[in-house]
Formats: C-alpha cells, sequence, structure tokens
C-alpha cells in the first residue's frame, strides 16, 4: 500500500495502520537521528518522539509531497529541540574526540563505511545534513532545499562543499 492510500485511511479511522507506516519508515529515522547524535541510546529515544509527534498530527497531514520528507522534517525539528533545550552545542559535539570514538564503535553495527561516518561527522552540522539527507536519506535537492527551508542554490552549495571536505578528510581527490 502507498503512503498516500495509508494516511488517507489512518485519517479515516484506520488507526492500526500506523503500525505499518511507522515500521516502513523506523530505521531511517533512527539512522538519521543516530547521524545528528551520535548516541544510540538517544537516538531510539529521539526516534521514538518523532513518531509519537506523527501519531499527533497525522490528522493534520495534508499531501503536499512526499510522505518521507514530511518525517525527516519532524525528525530534525525533534534533533534540533532536543539539543537546544539541553543546551547542547552541536559544532562542539562533534568536535568532542569521544563523539568520534562512541560513533564509530556503534555506527560499525549500522554501517560499514566507518570512516566515512567519522568524515562525516567532522563536517559543519549544515553541510552534514543535507549530505545525510541527499546519500543516507536518498532525497532530492528540491526536497532537501523545502525540508531545510533553504534555497537550492544554498542547499547544492553546502553539498558541494561538504563533498570537498570530506574527500579531503578520507584523503581522496575524486567524488564520493
Amino acid at each position: 500500500m502507498e503512503d498516500k492510500e495509508l494516511i488517507y485511511n489512518i485519517q479515516h479511522g484506520e488507526k492500526e495502520l500506523l503500525e505499518v507506516l511507522i515500521q516502513k519508515y523506523y530505521d531511517d529515522i533512527y539512522r538519521l537521528c543516530y547521524y545528528k547524535t551520535g548516541n544510540a541510546s538517544i537516538s531510539y529515544d529521539l526516534t521514538q518522539e518523532t513518531f509519537l509527534k506523527l501519531i499527533k498530527y497525522i490528522e493534520n497531514y495534508k499531501d503536499k509531497g512526499k510522505f518521507k520528507s514530511y518525517l525527516i522534517t519532524i525528525a530534525i525539528n525533534v534533533c534540533n529541540t532536543y539539543f537546544h533545550q539541553n543546551n547542547i552545542d552541536i559544532e562542539e559535539l562533534y568536535s568532542n574526540e569521544n563523539y568520534y570514538q562512541n560513533s564509530s564503535n556503534e555506527l560499525e553495527k549500522i554501517e560499514e563505511k566507518d570512516i566515512v561516518v567519522q568524515a562525516l561527522n567532522k563536517l559543519p552540522e549544515k553541510q552534514k545534513e543535507v549530505i545525510i539527507l541527499k546519500y543516507y536519506e536518498d532525497l532530492k535537492i528540491k526536497d532537501i532545499s523545502k525540508i531545510l527551508d533553504e534555497k537550492i542554490p544554498t542547499i547544492k552549495s553546502r553539498l558541494k562543499q561538504g563533498l570537498e571536505k570530506m574527500s579531503r578528510y578520507l584523503g581522496k581527490g575524486g567524488n564520493l
């Protein structure tokens, strides 16, 4: 069943279909939260929070594009709220050597490309976010632009700069 049909049915009383929708996107949202926090336990909590918000507001969802983009927007907002409420400086978090150590050990279980994840975590948050959405969530530039509420040229610039920095971190001259 397509997302559009699932959501329509949920909005018209078939609440048990929420489980299908959640199962479909759970791993993607968890991975996104994990890339943003570097902590499995916190990522689990933020993923739960994302889906609780979805459940709370699913009745208000209007089909304006890809549902996955809508859900990712919720997850990013949940993560950013967590950082803000806990007075966590994102740039400082990513510069902490322990973040890379913990991130590496746990991410090996999730992703085989540990070295790429470490390079990704060295990027400024805005570049990192665009790369995650483009390559890990497989979103188009225009969708990323809508999610992050930025102009397309800004997204393209962040993507290009982020990829160039990652190439330098990885000691490669080519693209990823």
